[in-house]
């Protein structure tokens, strides 16, 4: 069912619900009224009757039934501790209007209102009254008033018809209305349906037309272009992250062909065999820590940080022994600054140790032979604890262009595509190694920031991440 079709749908229920509410109540008030004005008039004619009574000359309470005077419509008696008539009007002279158990009642508790019933005229059955029972000024008397209901039955009866017929006619204008004005309000989100219907992945970043104004549907319409170009920007990374892949995978799969090809040809020396084993042994290295990196880029921005207490000193420790055990960190220095107490903080170690071996890996590959390469630990204090690691070098560092994009991925300087690797052995950068230090970071809700030294001799790399030691 369309949204605009259940908001008219809602609204004429809505509105039908409260014209049954209101005219309830009006009708209610109607009958309260009337008879609060009704009773009015009862006791003005019930002071009427007694007058007369007092300016009488006739019977005595024991005598015959006189006659009393009272307008058109109303009904008077005046009975005696018996419950006899005394005196009644001419209308009134087929019965007593109380019972003897009502006029002792009356003689007793004073001015008494109630509902009863009297033969209608012309015989027509009985009719509803209302009756005012009071005691008369003459000793053993009552006066008792009465006059038809039938006014307020009326009264009321017509206004509810009126009240029937005028709710039949606005709810006959509400639902249409409703359905007219639902539809103009949702016309802008159709229309945003609509372009997004014809959206493509590449062209998302458009958005859609959001309608002016502060309401609901235009800050849907904010929210959605926002999200759209959160996509955009998704879709151009993996877009431009399946190119580049697919480029670093081409080169190593090409040597590796063109070599198995002349390995094929006859009257290849067993010397030429061996290279060409050896090339493509690099080759196929190359291939499997570009998938490695990969994996790991995935695992990283797909899997939840679970955060364990551990030591940052002991961490980066570990890194550089393993670092220093590499066969081309033997002409260069690594040290560790950091107090000498331990360091508790927050995170996952293991992405912790990753990401800083990956800093250290670049800072080997281009410190040169008797320098050092420093790691400092530190916790900084303020509005936030945040954790510190900091990995220095006294090599070229990075070139001003290359900053703004070092930890993108596939991203390399151009000297380390260039530079021959360390005497010793050694791995060819895949581009992923600052891409993986940065999607560790931003698991950590923490940032990476590259620069070189002061003096331009050296690179700095700087990982940060809010942390605390857990209760």
């Amino acid at each position: 069912m369309p949204l605009r079709l259940k908001l008219a749908l809602q609204f004429s229920v809505v509105t039908l619900l409260l014209l049954l509410a209101v005219g309830t109540l009006f009708v209610l008030d109607l009958r309260s009224d009337l008879q609060r004005s009704m009773d009015s008039g009862l006791r003005s004619r019930a002071d009427d009757l007694i007058a007369q009574l007092d300016d009488a000359t006739g019977p005595d309470s024991s005598g015959p039934v006189g006659r009393l005077r009272l307008p058109s419509g109303s009904y008077g008696q005046v009975l005696d501790s018996s419950g006899r008539l005394v005196l009644a009007t001419d209308d009134a002279r087929s019965g007593p209007l109380l019972s003897p158990a009502q006029a002792a009642a009356a003689r007793q508790q004073g001015e008494h209102l109630f509902d009863g019933e009297l033969p209608a005229d012309q015989g027509r059955g009985r009719q509803q009254v209302r009756i005012l029972s009071e005691p008369a000024t003459r000793p053993g008397l009552v006066v008792a008033v009465a006059t038809s209901r039938e006014v307020i039955d009326e009264a009321a009866e017509r206004a509810a018809i009126q009240l029937l017929v005028l709710g039949a006619i606005v709810l006959l204008l509400a639902g249409p209305g409703a359905w007219l004005l639902a539809r103009a309000a949702l016309r802008p989100v159709e229309r945003m349906r609509a372009q997004a219907a014809e959206l493509e992945a590449r062209d998302a970043g458009a958005g859609l037309t959001v309608p002016g104004g502060r309401d609901e549907i235009s800050r849907l319409g904010e929210t959605l272009n926002g999200l759209l170009g959160r996509l955009h920007e998704a879709y151009e990374r993996e877009f431009a992250f399946v190119a580049d892949a697919g480029h670093e995978l081409r080169t190593p799969l090409t040597v590796l062909r063109g070599e198995l090809e002349l390995a094929c040809r006859p009257g290849r020396t067993r010397e030429q065999l061996v290279a060409t084993v050896e090339i493509a042994a690099e080759q196929t290295e190359r291939l499997i820590r570009l998938a490695e990196d990969l994996l790991v880029l995935d695992r990283d921005e797909r899997e939840a940080v679970r955060f364990t207490e551990f030591d940052l000193v002991e961490l980066a420790e570990q890194a550089r022994r393993a670092a220093w055990s590499a066969p081309r960190s033997r002409s260069v220095e690594i040290v560790v600054d950091a107090p000498e107490a331990p360091l508790p903080v927050c995170g996952d170690p293991d992405r912790i140790r990753r990401a800083l071996d990956n800093v250290l890996l670049n800072a080997l590959r281009f410190a040169p032979a008797g320098s050092q390469v420093r790691i400092a630990v530190r916790v900084l204090a303020g509005e936030s604890r945040l954790a510190e690691l900091e990995v220095t070098d006294s090599g070229p560092g990075f070139a001003p262009e290359f900053l703004p994009v070092a930890f993108e991925r596939f991203s390399r300087h151009d000297a380390a595509r260039s530079r021959p690797e360390r005497d010793g052995g050694g791995q060819a950068s895949t581009g992923l190694g600052l891409a993986i230090v940065r999607s560790v970071m931003r698991a950590h809700s923490g940032t990476a920031t590259a620069a070189n030294s002061e003096g331009g001799s050296g690179a700095r790399v700087t990982l940060r991440w809010p942390t605390g030691t857990r209760s």
